[in-house]
């Protein structure tokens, strides 16, 4: 399907590629005279050094990694970087990695780096793929390697194109969503929004979460129009399901969940509390304090390294997908590498980029970024998601429980729209339902 670039999005990455990253500070990008456009930069034929014949690949990772060593990243970043480097000694990687950068979700921020050559290649949530494509900052893969990609990165990070063929837009690396653990079986027996309130209640405990979030709350939403009935296949649906008016079973459903949280007088759920201190619910649940907690797969890393720190037996862990309706059907994100508009016509750029996609998508790869091996051989699992199957197959990942257990939630689950503009539609959505959640 061939898309308009949006005059608006590309003169907003005009002036924040030539302001650099972090654009004009008050000042309207809108407003700016549009700057002449500069082509990217080549790929370098020197390394940081000065020695000749290298070409240098600037790669951003997303920042939503548990940093397992907790040494800022040093470790993963030498271990990526000198695991790529010792295959491809003509490639000098830089990788950025961040532990925390809300920006990665802002289409502007993301385009002024493509536009402006900072990075070559940029793993972002394949939500905001569509604004990136309509920003005309991005060129499809020739082809990407060859992998059982999951169905819902797959479907995340292609396009239908004029001929009715799939083009890759992105190459998927990751994938994420919103889990349930407990150690309740009735808790994790729940296939209904009343299910899970019942077992919930009768357990004494609050069931914790953070609604708090412009974006997760908009993607809870979507979880939960799914699980009430919309056509988790039928991508139109799932992005005009981001518009108003509110559909009435899904917004209940957030509710119950969300007054599953209550203290009395104070929801920490929908007031910020966990906004702020994220591991919160995860604390609350390894003090016994609450029944469980629904969040990403990797909040399964500090729980475990919680529990083992203090001698708890992580057996009997129990992870599903939150029913928030009649059923529970998870929806997916997806992080995928996207390259630079220009790329594919530097033939050093082009091949380093290939290089990398083969690399990084590799079984043996994926499996040391999520078995936390910068870390060490004793490290806690940073539960991230891969994108393939045969990922969760690599041993000693497939001997793993908990991933035993998100392995088939992966491999049924659907994807999030990539054309929703959720980043420009939250605001509207968000003050809707927390007006919803706040009402008593």
């Amino acid at each position: 399907m061939l898309r308009r670039p949006s005059a608006c999005l590309q003169f907003a990455v005009l002036a924040l590629s030539a302001a650099g990253c972090g654009g004009v500070a008050g000042t309207s990008a809108a407003n700016m005279p549009c700057p002449p456009p500069t082509a990217p930069p080549a790929a370098s034929s020197a390394d940081s050094s000065g020695k000749p014949g290298r070409t240098k690949l600037s790669v951003a990772l997303v920042p939503w990694i548990p940093d397992a060593a907790g040494d800022a990243f040093a470790s993963l970043r030498t271990m990526i970087e000198d695991g790529f480097e010792s295959q491809h000694a003509a490639i000098d990687l830089d990788l950025r990695l961040v532990k925390s950068d809300d920006s990665y979700h802002n289409p502007v921020r993301l385009a002024g780096w493509l536009a402006s050559g900072r990075y070559d290649l940029v793993e972002i949530d394949t939500m905001v793929l569509g604004d990136l494509i309509d920003a005309d900052v991005l060129e499809p893969w020739p082809s990407v390697p060859e992998r059982d990609y999951l169905a819902a990165a797959r479907s995340g990070s292609t396009e239908i194109d004029g001929s009715g063929k799939p083009a890759w837009w992105g190459v998927p690396h990751l994938t994420c969503g919103f889990f349930l653990v407990t150690r309740s079986e009735k808790l994790d027996a729940a296939s209904s929004i009343i299910g899970l309130v019942k077992a919930a209640r009768e357990s004494g405990k609050p069931l914790l979460g953070n609604f708090a979030s412009s974006w997760d709350l908009p993607a809870l939403y979507l979880d939960a129009r799914v699980d009430n009935g919309l056509d988790a296949t039928n991508p139109a649906a799932l992005s005009n399901a981001l518009k108003p008016p509110l559909e009435a079973a899904s917004t209940a459903a957030l509710k119950q969940l969300a007054e599953l949280c209550r203290k009395g007088d104070n929801n920490p759920c929908i007031d910020g509390t966990y906004d702020e201190t994220q591991e919160g619910p995860v604390d609350e649940f390894v003090k016994g304090s609450a029944i469980g907690y629904w969040g990403f797969s990797e909040r399964l890393h500090r729980t475990v390294a919680l529990m083992k720190a203090q001698g708890m037996p992580v057996a009997g862990l129990r992870v599903s997908t939150i029913p928030l309706g009649t059923s529970a059907t998870p929806l997916l994100f997806t992080d995928a590498f996207v390259r630079r508009k220009g790329c594919s016509g530097d033939p050093a750029c082009n091949a380093a980029a290939a290089a990398w996609a083969e690399f990084i998508t590799r079984d043996d790869v994926v499996r040391d970024l999520l078995l936390s091996r910068d870390a060490g051989p004793a490290a806690v699992p940073r539960y991230l998601l891969p994108a393939t199957s045969s990922a969760f197959q690599a041993e000693p990942i497939a001997r793993d429980a908990l991933y035993a257990e998100l392995r088939p939630l992966a491999q049924s689950g659907r994807s999030f729209p990539s054309h929703a503009s959720m980043y420009e539609r939250r605001g509207v959505l968000v003050h809707l339902l927390e007006t919803q959640l706040a009402a008593r």
